[in-house]
């Protein structure tokens, strides 16, 4: 009797410190508006009022967030590739939502998934043909994918780097394709006259050590008037609190030189949506004098443990769970 009255008060003791435990969920959004220019400065607080895109409105999936925007135009219309996070895996999968004026969004479907997590879709067109490099970090290498079929069909095109690359950006300059990657507090380049083979890492590599405010890179490499410009997260003092614009002064095979512009996205500190911190934009040019412009930010809700695990169970489990916990119950 004695040890079913400790397992008792150990089980009871178990169930209170979940009940009374919490976890802390960061919240990712997506906003797109217009600008007349590139974002070298903080945009006007009125055009990041309300977010365009959220986790509600995906259809497909039991989405937690979305987030790491990428637009493409074709044809008039405009595709936003972005992540979001399944809560039955809780994996990164690639999703796009849908506009004709670049205004108007409306989310789609899911376009990709692997048995490991995606993100940072970083989709771009080059000689006719769409091609995507999104974040990989658990496959262990940068994978170039092709549309097959655009905007919902992606195969694997080539395998480009080995590593655990996050976020890696690409971009075509002086007749050569450029691409960073960081790791661990690093920011790497690499470079190559293919795009699908032979990259080779500059000798300058890793450009920055031991700095995880500028060595992450947090959108696409903007390429305007034979100016380079670099997007990095700012991940102090916590993660995605904010984005740094670079201009890159000198990039050749053997030298590289850039300087900090600015600071262009931050978290308010007030009660809304991004809150605590942005950490990606996109930008892409629609007409001379116009840009279309996508963000995300992101807002920690603290939740009870219990319920969120309970949550993500029932999405992972189906009917199945909820029928043996009944069951359970029962017994």
């Amino acid at each position: 009797m004695g040890w079913i009255f400790i397992g008792c008060i150990f089980i009871l003791g178990s169930g209170f410190f979940l009940w009374k435990r919490k976890i802390v969920v960061g919240i990712w959004s997506i906003k797109v508006f217009t600008s007349t220019g590139i974002i070298k400065e903080s945009p006007p607080e009125k055009t990041l009022k309300e977010p365009t895109l959220m986790a509600k409105d995906v259809k497909d999936l039991p989405a937690e967030f979305i987030a790491d925007p990428f637009i493409i135009a074709r044809n008039n219309s405009y595709y936003m590739f972005f992540e979001v996070l399944d809560k039955s895996t809780m994996k990164g999968v690639i999703s796009f939502a849908f506009s004709q004026n670049g205004q108007d969004w409306k989310y789609e479907r899911m376009v990709l998934q692997e048995n490991f997590h995606l993100s940072y879709p970083y989709v771009f067109e080059y000689d006719g043909e769409f091609y995507m490099i999104p974040e990989t970090i658990e496959a262990g290498k940068i994978q170039l994918y092709k549309a097959k079929h655009f905007p919902d069909e992606w195969v694997v095109a080539s395998e480009l780097i080995e590593g655990s690359f996050a976020d890696p950006s690409l971009f075509y300059y002086n007749h050569k394709w450029w691409m960073f990657g960081s790791m661990h507090g690093q920011l790497h380049l690499f470079y190559s006259d293919s795009l699908t083979e032979n990259w080779t890492e500059h000798p300058k590599s890793p450009l920055i050590h031991n700095n995880h405010q500028v060595t992450r890179l947090g959108g696409r490499v903007i390429v305007e008037d034979n100016r380079i410009y670099r997007y990095t997260q700012d991940g102090k003092p916590t993660y995605g609190r904010a984005v740094r614009v670079f201009e890159i002064l000198e990039l050749s095979e053997h030298f590289y030189r850039e300087k900090e512009i600015n600071l262009v996205l931050n978290g308010t500190d007030a009660d809304d949506w991004r809150n605590d911190g942005m950490h990606s934009i996109d930008q892409v040019k629609i007409n001379k004098d116009q840009w279309l412009i996508a963000v995300d930010g992101h807002r920690l809700e603290t939740r009870p443990y219990l319920s969120w695990k309970l949550d993500y169970m029932r999405y992972k489990y189906g009917s199945w769970f909820w029928k043996s916990a009944f069951a359970f119950v029962l017994i």
